[in-house]
């Protein structure tokens, strides 16, 4: 959990639910020097004011799994935002609410821009994986990934309206798909071959289009050292409501669910 050291009493912030990426949890922000640069960025105006919840996501993709025995999205929507809500009086969703990740949690932001849009005003992903169908059935078939993540749990068997249904070059295609939801991605210039390719693929996806978003190629990998101070600029750009007269703005190319209560503490531990 991060909250600006100064907080005053009843001050109603943002609040961004941030979900982390395989093999990160809840401390992920203190392990990375996060939280101490965010206080700097905030003292010294870079960054708004804003409350952020990280959750445990363990390796579950973010995903209400097949077999029934985690709800990852469930328990994020139902139970965490509003008790976060409640307990640190943040600001009214959707509007005052956002969806950030990276990588693994880049994937599950997008998820739930898609699936839960009504929500949250913005949707971030940093580095995030991002499958067409073929794609995602490759990953699916992956024997060597299926080794680390339980596929066959979390989607169950491979099919090809449902994969469809998931697709966001088929569900994202207008405007109006977004839901009124504003739109960044980011990812490193050395980031992971497959994500960084998954990505300008995705890009000119939206460019093609017509679909309004943010996009920035970072100088960095698939590090938090390169993470943070994008980090930094996302809350920037997708905390502070654009003017109603601006133009959209695409950045240039360049090179009682499961789990349950019983996570609730990690994600609100600071």
């Amino acid at each position: 959990m991060y909250q600006p050291l100064d907080r005053k009493p009843r001050e109603r912030l943002p609040l961004v639910m941030f979900l982390h990426g395989a093999g990160d949890d809840p401390h992920c922000f203190d392990e990375a020097g996060v939280g101490q640069q965010l206080d700097a960025a905030i003292r010294e105006g870079r960054t708004p004011r804003v409350v952020i919840a990280i959750p445990q996501g363990d390796l579950g993709f973010w995903e209400n799994w097949a077999d029934g025995s985690r709800n990852y999205r469930d328990w994020v929507l139902d139970e965490l935002l509003p008790e976060v809500q409640r307990k640190y009086e943040t600001a009214e969703c959707p509007q005052g609410c956002h969806i950030m990740g990276i990588s693994m949690g880049g994937f599950g932001a997008l998820r739930f821009a898609l699936l839960a849009p009504e929500h949250f005003a913005t949707v971030t992903a940093l580095s995030a994986p991002i499958f067409d169908s073929k794609q995602m059935l490759d990953f699916r078939n992956s024997f060597w990934f299926g080794l680390i993540v339980p596929i066959r749990r979390i989607w169950g068997e491979p099919d090809k309206e449902r994969l469809a249904e998931d697709d966001l070059y088929l569900r994202w295609t207008r405007q109006e798909d977004l839901r009124g939801l504003r739109l960044m991605l980011a990812w490193g210039a050395h980031d992971k071959s497959q994500i960084l390719e998954a990505n300008v693929k995705f890009r000119a996806h939206l460019n093609t289009y017509g679909i309004v978003h943010d996009s920035q190629v970072f100088a960095g990998e698939h590090d938090w050292k390169s993470w943070t101070p994008v980090l930094e600029h996302a809350l920037q750009v997708q905390l502070t409501e654009p003017a109603q007269t601006a133009p959209p703005r695409v950045a240039p190319s360049a090179a009682a669910s499961t789990p349950g209560n019983q996570q609730a503490g990690d994600a609100l531990r600071r």
